[in-house]
């Protein structure tokens, strides 16, 4: 540009010189022309210098005011020049600032939105006016593993409740309903949906709540009542019928009533039982029961444990073997809660092993603790069952399982003992045979997470 001036101004000097030199050499008379073609020429070339310099800035401003259109606010004139063209200029770089800085105070508003929603455990998505989803999070996505931003709310999530909702709510009404979804991973999911409109239905905005567990804690709440009443019912039951019987005829038959106070005992007793479970499980249930942990050794308490218990194996002709229990590690444990689980976990073994079959009690080192696995033959557990056999009451075989005693929350306890010791514990099974491992840690070794799982 300083170049282009400098060779306009020699071309300038040059014509400026050769008039003065035809001033000098012509007639008085005919300098009034000279003067009047001088003043022509310099106003011509100023003229044209002055439209040079507004062209090309006004060619400035047209640029900037197209990169603004286009979103580009951080375009500038930096114009210094008086006059309209410069105040134009600088107006236009003020505005360029105020846009500039409503777009990043905008931008950071959307980035805390996005790491709010991003932060939430629900699924959220809004839809514009023509029910397209304009926002949503990455929980959303995870659920239903894809990107939904874009697609209409009925292709993001396939069910026809929840279509009758999102239409509802483009009409100005609010829903709140529960379905079940088909997970990304294979599995069933549960979710509250709260769907309602946005102001002046410019759309639809929804929170989805994951009740999975919740659902899942009232089945299990009404399993527990269900089987607690089964359970209390059946020897309340037999124990009234019986003292009835008693006091009607019975009395006058030494023998009979000598049989029936028997039944009526035993039941008694198997009442006693299923309440001091009751109340033992209530107790480890609650996070105000602290055990007293320090070394354990795990394999003479389970010799003691299978010595008591042998006379039950011998009656059903049960072969007991014990592996590495005089080389087992120590564990952190409490000495009574170990015993109870080990009891439970060889008493439920003896009682569903046919007669005839095999018990394989074993202990072995590991790098942070010790495993102990307890194994017997039989008909095995299916697996449809496998996840639910350390939940209250169930049993695989109800019949079976109360013909061979017991109240049904020897599995429950064990969990919650199990992790009350910072252990775990995994259950087995195949066709012939069940195995139960119980993971213990070394005094010395960091927690590890507790896991309750079925093979």
């Amino acid at each position: 540009m300083i170049r282009r001036y400098t060779v306009l101004g020699g071309f300038v000097a040059l014509i400026v010189a050769g008039l003065y030199a035809y001033w000098q050499a012509t007639a008085p008379g005919a300098r009034s022309w000279v003067i009047i073609a001088i003043a022509v020429v310099i106003g011509a070339v100023a003229g044209w210098l002055v439209s040079r310099r507004d062209m090309r800035d006004i060619e400035r401003l047209q640029g900037v005011v197209d990169a603004m259109v286009g979103g580009d606010f951080g375009a500038r004139v930096r114009m210094r020049r008086p006059g309209p063209l410069g105040h134009l200029g600088r107006s236009l770089d003020a505005l360029g600032e105020r846009l500039s800085l409503s777009e990043r105070k905008k931008h950071s508003r959307k980035e805390r939105l996005g790491t709010i929603l991003d932060a939430m455990s629900e699924a959220v998505l809004v839809t514009d006016s023509g029910g397209r989803i304009s926002l949503s999070n990455e929980v959303l996505k995870r659920w239903v593993g894809l990107d939904v931003e874009g697609k209409t709310a009925v292709e993001a999530i396939r069910h026809p409740d929840f279509h009758v909702a999102i239409e509802g709510a483009q009409q100005g009404i609010s829903s709140v309903l529960e379905m079940s979804l088909d997970d990304v991973d294979g599995g069933r999911r549960s979710l509250r949906a709260s769907v309602a409109p946005l102001e002046n239905r410019r759309g639809v905005v929804c929170v989805l709540s994951d009740v999975t567990a919740e659902r899942e804690a009232d089945r299990v709440r009404r399993d527990f009542v269900a089987n607690a009443g089964h359970e209390l019912r059946t020897p309340l039951t037999a124990i009234r019928g019986f003292a009835e019987t008693l006091r009607q005829s019975a009395l006058d038959d030494p023998e009979s009533a000598h049989e029936f106070l028997d039944i009526i005992l035993r039941h008694t007793e198997r009442l006693q039982a299923l309440v001091d479970d009751l109340a033992d499980l209530s107790r480890l249930e609650g996070e105000e029961l602290k055990l007293e942990l320090g070394p354990v050794a795990p394999g003479a308490l389970l010799d003691e444990v299978v010595r008591g218990l042998e006379a039950q194996a011998r009656a059903k002709d049960l072969r007991i073997a014990c592996f590495g229990l005089e080389k087992a590690p120590r564990v952190l444990a409490e000495e009574r809660a170990l015993e109870q689980v080990l009891v439970n976990l060889v008493d439920n073994a003896i009682k569903y092993t046919p007669p005839g079959g095999e018990i394989r009690i074993s202990i072995a080192d590991e790098a942070n603790g010790a495993l102990i696995e307890v194994a017997n033959t039989g008909l095995g557990i299916p697996a449809k069952h496998l996840h639910r056999i350390f939940e209250r009451f169930y049993r695989v075989d109800a019949g079976r399982s109360r013909e061979l005693g017991g109240t049904g929350l020897g599995l429950s306890i064990v969990k919650h003992l199990v992790a009350k010791l910072g252990g775990g514990i995994t259950v087995d099974s195949r066709e012939g045979w069940t195995r139960f491992s119980l993971r213990l840690r070394r005094p010395d070794s960091p927690k590890s997470d507790t896991r309750v799982s079925h093979g």
